[in-house]
């Protein structure tokens, strides 16, 4: 699992490659970060960074030597920009918030949050353990695109941007957010990763390309392959 860590590139926040990597690591996943942005809007590549990354870990810390008038400390502008970028992609997140630091940030939508008080900071690593455990309760499944003469239609388009693949569980009655993936080219045809999924959990997989759409039923995650089916083309 790839898990993207927005934070800030600053003396203070030193202890989150070097406390926080580590526990990421020691689960078998790769820690992902962004550029030096230091206040500057987060770019393209960041952007890209995130849609291919399964998790985000966002570190609202304080910024600047004082709060404001109101008693609030700022953020990191690029962090809450990329917590909001992740929320968007449907991306899992945890957002870990300072003490004091302003609770608006222009952030929108459900997320896990984590307090992190400076003199109580093993309390903080703590439940970033449990987050990332949670996280992996679920596991990674690979379905394979069928029938071939679908994939064999989708295989030209992988390297096309405008190319999306998602899919979305239905578990105890329930039906969830769809959730971005890619599609992998391997032996034998087309293969999409799905993580966080549970043993009995259906899934439907979703692939769209400008006016075209293929889409599959909820069907067992214990398939290998999944099968998929034309379901929009309209004429230009």
């Amino acid at each position: 699992m790839k898990i993207f860590v927005a934070y800030g590139y600053n003396q203070r926040d030193e202890w989150i490659p070097e406390l926080i990597f580590p526990i990421i690591r020691a689960f078998g996943d790769e820690p992902v970060t962004g550029d030096d942005l230091q206040g500057e809007l987060i770019t393209e590549a960041v952007i890209e960074s995130i849609r291919r990354s399964d998790a985000l870990i966002a570190a609202a810390t304080r910024r600047g030597d004082q709060p404001d008038a109101t008693g609030k400390w700022p953020t990191h502008r690029w962090v809450t920009d990329e917590l909001s970028q992740a929320l968007a992609l449907r991306k899992r997140v945890v957002e870990i918030r300072e003490t004091g630091v302003d609770s608006q940030g222009g952030i929108a939508g459900d997320r896990q949050r984590i307090e992190y008080d400076e003199t109580k900071r093993d309390k903080c690593l703590v439940e970033i353990v449990k987050a990332i455990g949670n996280w992996h309760q679920g596991g990674t499944i690979k379905l394979q695109l069928l029938p071939e003469d679908v994939a064999a239609e989708i295989f030209p388009l992988l390297e096309d941007p405008e190319l999306r693949c998602s899919y979305r569980l239905y578990v105890d009655s329930d039906i969830g957010d769809e959730i971005d993936t890619r599609i992998i080219p391997m032996p034998g045809g087309l293969v999409v990763h799905a993580a966080g999924v549970r043993r009995d959990a259906h899934i439907q997989v979703k692939v769209k390309y400008r006016d075209k759409s293929w889409t599959s039923n909820f069907e067992s995650t214990e398939s290998y392959g999944i099968r998929m089916r034309k379901t929009g083309n309209k004429p230009a």
